[in-house]
């Protein structure tokens, strides 16, 4: 089988035979520093990186990140500062940021003026693929609840209010529904909630490994890919655990959606869905 994942390599300009022949391209994920963490990739190819700035050892205090914007073009500044987490609205420019105070905002590009849209907000964020809602918790922790916004009216809808606390939400590609991990009775198991109707806890072998952030679950293909303390994991739609990576970390769609990537000390790779099959 082959290895499980591909280190994505540094792309140069090929040399040209002729002097009038225009370099190709650099990939703008090639411009990414070693430390740095990819946080979105948009469809045209820009990412969001972030270096992670220190913390208190054993402290439970958010992940506070110094983003940039990167293109092909080079390095661009990013509005706002220090934030704790920067998303890509699918099908445009606009970012999502969620700022040290908990308030999300909307931004154009990531170097547009800010327009906030809710506050006491907790991440990670997770949109749908068409970029028409965003889903995370809110509150004052540890009661955190499960929240839509929709990102064409602006309005945030709870969604189960009795599911707390509830962290690490992850929205469907379609936006129909979320998968959430939550311990309404006192221990923690996933749930698939959708809107107007009950949420339904998510039957999954016990002992297997649940969401534990600091990104959002993404939905790839017919999985769930996640990370906790140990690793990456794999979880199958039906409920059937795929593959774990221990040490894998920060798992993001690729810009063409084919790939997840993920960071392993430091360098970054490339997983496919056989990557992420169930070992024979």
């Amino acid at each position: 089988m082959k290895a499980s994942a591909v280190v994505i390599g540094v792309l140069l300009a090929a040399g040209c035979a002729r002097t009038t022949e225009a370099p190709r391209p650099v990939e703008a994920l090639s411009l990414r520093a070693p430390a740095e963490v990819v946080l979105d990739v948009a469809a045209n190819g820009d990412a969001l990186v972030a270096s992670v700035l220190p913390a208190e050892p054993e402290s439970d205090a958010d992940r506070v990140v110094h983003p940039a914007w990167l293109t092909r073009a080079g390095r661009r500044p990013v509005q706002g500062g220090d934030v704790l987490e920067l998303r890509w609205i699918p099908g445009s420019t606009a970012v999502l940021t969620l700022t040290r105070a908990h308030t999300l905002t909307r931004r154009a590009s990531p170097d547009a003026p800010a327009v906030e849209l809710d506050r006491e907000v907790f991440g990670p964020l997770s949109l749908d693929s068409r970029g028409t809602a965003v889903v995370y918790t809110k509150g004052d922790p540890p009661t955190l609840s499960l929240v839509r916004l929709d990102l064409r009216t602006g309005v945030a809808s709870p969604l189960a209010p009795g599911l707390t606390p509830a962290w690490c939400p992850a929205l469907s590609p379609d936006g129909s529904e979320v998968v959430v991990v939550a311990s309404p009775e006192g221990h923690p198991a996933l749930y698939r909630v959708r809107a107007g109707e009950a949420p339904r806890p998510w039957a999954v072998p016990p002992g297997s490994p649940l969401p534990m952030g600091p990104g959002a679950p993404v939905v790839f293909g017919d999985a769930l890919v996640f990370e906790d303390e140990a690793g990456l994991h794999a979880l199958g739609l039906d409920g059937a655990p795929r593959r774990s990576l221990p040490g894998v970390r920060h798992p993001v769609l690729s810009g063409d959606g084919l790939a997840v990537l993920a960071h392993r000390d430091g360098a970054l790779v490339r997983l496919s869905a056989r990557d992420l099959e169930a070992s024979p």
